[in-house]
């Protein structure tokens, strides 16, 4: 399992650190093992589970706010 982070604000511009976990899966077949990205996915510093929407928008799961990665933005 690898871990990441990145930085998304919500909408008043307050700054959440979101990791993410990634599993991996090695599949056997006629060339070998080939190690292949499995499940992802994504919590607050405290544990709290964040949902996906899509490459750049980020919800909190139990409270709906809504998280926005600024790309290019240092920090």
């Amino acid at each position: 399992m690898s871990h990441d982070t990145f930085c998304a604000y919500d909408d008043d511009g307050n700054r959440y650190t979101v990791h993410v976990r990634r599993t991996y899966i090695d599949a056997r077949g006629v060339g070998g093992i080939t190690r292949i990205e499995g499940f992802r996915s994504y919590h607050l510093n405290d544990g709290d589970p964040v949902d996906q929407l899509d490459d750049d928008t980020y919800a909190i799961a139990g409270s709906g706010v809504a998280l926005r990665v600024r790309r290019g933005a240092l920090g």
